[in-house]
């Protein structure tokens, strides 16, 4: 089974980069300033130049579907449908890393953060970004931002995951739907060929984790017309989802309440709708090892019809050992028919940080965590046949609360940016290899 990891050919770039910008004399400190700016909420901005064009040939390509090969790639993958899968890497225009990177180097300084970049286009890649821009300015740069840049590119070179939700462009099925055509056709258009991996967040934002039948019920026709939106304007373009963030994870207040039956019924939907897109492969959020008991999840997730499609995903909002999120999968796994999975690794490079008082506080300290880095980088080269992929469900970098000195949750924070990725390792668990990069 051909097994390749996607994102090597853009580590292997930036250590040329790197290489290059030594020839030409560049400094490089590993002392880091980490300063953060004030964070205002992200806000549209005009599609920048091409935008028309891009749009007019933005047609969704017709092709049939390949249970061996939903991805259409070439060569097929085997066993698992993302292996060989170049993974979408945003570019300066709407990458938060890779705009932050910009700024550091005097470009669109003034413009706040959260807002996409006017200097550039949307078609502005991070390769070319990084072989042309960042390679011209870097050396003129100061020492503490030729640092910052050598940190921020390990965010900003590897897959970044993009996300619907009842925010986007006010949340309306219209403006969903305008929302997903938006990324198909101008965001995606930075690194074109590529598969984007895009998450939902229909239900949590909405219901929170304990909503009662009537509430789950009464919101249930938005939502249907919320996914349908996402469906129909994907149609049958090349596309990893990754559903429902928190879905499974936080419900377990709704079971002790008699709601989960409704809560089940409308995932079931979503997954039952996606499920018919045919150039998808398709995840459903799975919970996490330290807050879920594997037969409880497996439960949510057959009666959400998870045999439908690919599997589910674990770990997406904590940041707990991967190791530890592998045998929570693999227990699913088997109560679920052999469902894949894929691990969130985006913060957990040092494990969890636990509260003192767990059973009021949770388990994990969840809101910005002091000490915490870069996890396992995205790759398909997993090791085990049923986990299809080490991923980064979110930038790392994203504020998750105002604790710790964070902007409001969702905002893109330099300074805890800079903080991960100085503490970056790949170490999969308690015990074993430290693997710092």
């Amino acid at each position: 089974m051909r097994d390749v990891n996607p994102a090597e050919p853009r580590r292997q770039h930036r250590v040329l980069a790197r290489r290059a910008a030594a020839r030409l004399s560049v400094i490089s400190l590993f002392a880091l300033v980490l300063v953060a700016p004030g964070a205002q909420a992200a806000t549209p901005r005009a599609a920048g130049p091409g935008a028309q064009a891009a749009s007019a040939g933005c047609a969704a390509p017709s092709s049939a579907r390949s249970a061996a090969d939903p991805l259409a790639l070439s060569p097929a993958p085997g066993g698992n449908p993302l292996s060989g899968a170049s993974f979408f890497v945003d570019g300066p225009s709407h990458g938060v890393a890779a705009g932050e990177i910009a700024r550091l180097l005097g470009i669109d300084a003034d413009v706040p953060i959260g807002h996409y970049l006017p200097a550039f286009s949307d078609d502005e890649s991070w390769a070319h970004f990084l072989d042309t821009t960042v390679a011209s300015r870097l050396a003129q740069a100061s020492a503490t931002v030729q640092a910052q840049v050598a940190e921020l590119e390990k965010i900003a070179s590897e897959p970044e995951a993009q996300r619907i939700s009842i925010f986007s462009e006010g949340g309306s099925p219209a403006g969903i739907a305008a929302f997903t055509n938006k990324l198909f056709c101008h965001n995606f258009t930075a690194d074109p060929g590529t598969v984007p991996i895009i998450t939902t967040y229909l239900m949590h934002p909405v219901l929170g984790g304990c909503s009662s039948t009537a509430q789950i019920n009464a919101y249930m026709p938005l939502f249907r017309r919320r996914v349908n939106a996402i469906v129909t304007t994907t149609g049958t373009r090349r596309v990893v989802y990754l559903l429902e963030l928190d879905a499974v994870g936080s419900s377990s207040c709704m079971a002790s309440h008699g709601s989960l039956p409704a809560w089940e019924r409308m995932l079931r939907y979503e997954v039952d709708r996606m499920a018919t897109l045919p150039h998808a492969v398709v995840y459903v959020e799975g919970g996490y090892s330290d807050a879920n008991n594997p037969a409880y999840a497996a439960r949510i997730l057959n009666a959400a019809d998870i045999h439908k499609i690919r599997g589910f995903f674990t770990n997406d909002t904590h940041m707990n050992w991967t190791s530890r999120e592998i045998a929570y999968g693999l227990a699913i796994s088997r109560r679920t028919h052999g469902a894949h999975f894929i691990v969130n690794t985006a913060q957990n490079g040092h494990g969890p940080k636990l509260n003192p008082h767990p059973t009021r506080q949770g388990v994990e300290d969840l809101c910005n965590p002091p000490g915490r880095g870069l996890g396992p980088q995205p790759t398909t080269s997993t090791g085990y046949p049923a986990v299809d992929a080490f991923l980064w469900t979110y930038p790392p970098g994203n504020s998750s609360g105002s604790c710790h000195g964070g902007p409001p949750s969702g905002t893109w924070w330099p300074a805890r940016a800079l903080a991960l990725a100085s503490a970056a390792n790949g170490q999969l668990g308690p015990g074993l290899p430290s693997r710092p990069y």
